[in-house]
């Protein structure tokens, strides 16, 4: 079993990496997954960027700033690995190669999930103004809608002015084993995912 970190900035390019590993048989876990249920028990429905990255940091506050990471190991490990995607007789079509980890934002989590066997960080870095783009594009509700919005929650989430506790994505970026930029087009990006999957899954043993 492989389980792969990864880590990057706002609106870098991250679900294509993600997706791809889907594809390559790898299932999938969000640590912003954990941020959404715990604002879903508190009865927040309408919430921003900011409201999640404060939840995130009072979550490691209290208790330990690995506990995004250690949530997500124990679901994965507690529930069935199952891929997404079933033929017409309801039989996988993949075989489960690993867990990738997504959102990670604290170097407490990278050092807690470098703990597991055959764990790589992959990390995506893009330039601030074509994320910014890509950002609006996608349309989420709870990102921010200016560009002076988006400089605030940017420079919050790569770790600039925090404490401990608090974002640290430049730092965790630093401790990854790969890092794949992302400032051309989808297909440029794509087939650096692809070239570097070759590479991890060649190194173990991977035969498909």
């Amino acid at each position: 079993m492989i389980y792969i970190g990864v880590v990057g900035q706002i609106a870098c390019g991250k679900g294509v990496l993600v997706d791809a590993l889907k594809e390559h048989g790898f299932v999938s876990f969000s640590l912003s997954s954990i941020l959404h249920d715990e604002l879903e028990k508190q009865g927040i429905n309408q919430f921003t960027r900011k409201t999640l990255q404060d939840m995130g940091d009072e979550l490691r506050k209290k208790y330990g700033r690995d506990i995004l990471a250690r949530r997500a190991i124990e679901k994965t490990q507690n529930s069935p690995l199952r891929p997404a995607e079933r033929d017409s007789a309801g039989q996988a079509k993949l075989k489960i190669k690993g867990v990738v980890i997504e959102g990670i934002r604290n170097t407490a989590e990278v050092e807690y999930l470098k703990k597991m066997p055959n764990f790589f960080l992959i990390g995506v870095k893009a330039k601030r103004e074509l994320r910014f783009e890509r950002l609006l594009k996608r349309g989420k509700h709870w990102d921010p809608k200016t560009w002076e919005q988006f400089v605030v929650v940017d420079r919050r989430d790569l770790g600039i002015g925090q404490d401990k506790n608090g974002q640290q994505v430049k730092r965790c970026l630093r401790y990854c084993d790969y890092v794949l930029t992302n400032n051309k087009d989808l297909q440029d990006f794509q087939r650096k995912v692809k070239q570097l999957l070759h590479k991890i899954l060649k190194h173990n043993g991977d035969r498909e």
